[in-house]
């Protein structure tokens, strides 16, 4: 375990926005985490925020007075960890660390033959993160390939209670799991059941993996500093019907584009936000549900057009949109 003081949490947040953080506690391996929990309860801390790769999260630029867990195979500085916390346990089941990356995990099932996760291609995220907030794209969800969850219930003095989730357990939703409404449990290492396949089939599925990456390279406003999908896409029937009435003509890209929901990037573009700017922060006009960091942005400045499209979202359709972002303020 590393142990960083006052450290400023924008150098490793994708947004490139965040105050400083009294302790960073670096975690890449089971041990690691046994020794954090350590920390805490020796310091008697507080305030715990668990940070995978910090993709999709959005962070106050003010002092972050507690320990900041931070489940990662990246250095402070530019460079990886040797990766080993990733291996297979059956023919068909793999079983990750919380800090691996998930790309890391798609690449290790191709090379044991196995399918299932190739939808993914070019989501960053670590395990504990995609597990978390039940990462989607193209159709797919890591709640389709989760096995069992290995948590820690922690309290805060550091004393935790050691669990593991079968899937049926986890309470998976879109872009939610019992994981991401509970304060207390940080997920360990997850196991992933996938179907085996032939040489001919895992070369489909990296023609998949590849195009789905190429297709975020293309549509993505991947040059700028972001938080991904800000917004999740809306998937209750009452409040897709709520849009219908209003728009009745996107029911066509309700039923055969979208898998049944409504685009939040659609929206928030025909809503006139396309270009919108506060400060450094404006809302992407390649994809309309990422607001980007293009002249450094402060925490306010993305805060303030979040709020900006409830309102008008709210006015519009008379429903709030649910973020997909973490806020942390």
């Amino acid at each position: 375990m590393f142990i960083y003081n006052d450290f400023l949490l924008s150098e490793i947040l994708y947004y490139k926005i965040g105050g400083k953080a009294k302790v960073l506690l670096k975690i890449e391996k089971k041990e690691d985490l046994f020794q954090a929990l350590d920390f805490i309860k020796k310091e008697k801390t507080k305030k715990i925020l668990p940070l995978g790769l910090g993709s999709n999260i959005l962070i106050n630029d003010k002092f972050f007075d507690g320990v900041v867990l931070w489940f990662s195979m990246y250095q402070a500085v530019p460079g990886r960890v040797q990766s080993s916390g990733i291996k297979l346990i059956d023919d068909n089941v793999i079983e990750a660390f919380a800090s691996e990356d998930l790309d890391d995990l798609i690449k290790f099932s191709f090379k044991n033959n196995l399918l299932g996760l190739e939808w993914a291609g070019g989501l960053p995220s670590t395990i504990g993160g995609a597990v978390r907030g039940n990462v989607g794209a193209f159709g797919g969800e890591i709640a389709g390939c989760v096995d069992a969850v290995e948590v820690f219930e922690v309290g805060q003095d550091g004393r935790f209670d050691r669990k593991l989730l079968k899937a049926s357990e986890l309470e998976f939703g879109y872009r939610d799991s019992l994981i991401k409404r509970s304060k207390d449990l940080l997920v360990v290492s997850a196991t992933f059941k996938l179907q085996k396949a032939s040489k001919e089939d895992i070369e489909k599925a990296k023609e998949v993996y590849q195009g789905h990456i190429e297709y975020r390279n293309k549509n993505h406003p991947m040059e700028y500093p972001s938080c991904g999908s800000v917004f999740k896409n809306v998937i209750k029937k009452e409040e897709v019907g709520k849009i219908l009435n209003v728009w009745g003509d996107v029911k066509d890209l309700v039923e055969n584009k979208w898998y049944n929901k409504a685009s939040m990037g659609y929206i928030i573009d025909r809503l006139g936000f396309s270009g919108f700017a506060i400060g450094g922060a404006k809302v992407s006009e390649k994809h309309a549900n990422y607001i980007v960091n293009f002249d450094n942005a402060k925490f306010s400045d993305v805060y303030s057009i979040i709020e900006k499209i409830k309102e008008k979202f709210y006015e519009t359709f008379g429903f709030y949109p649910d973020p997909e972002v973490q806020i942390v303020s």
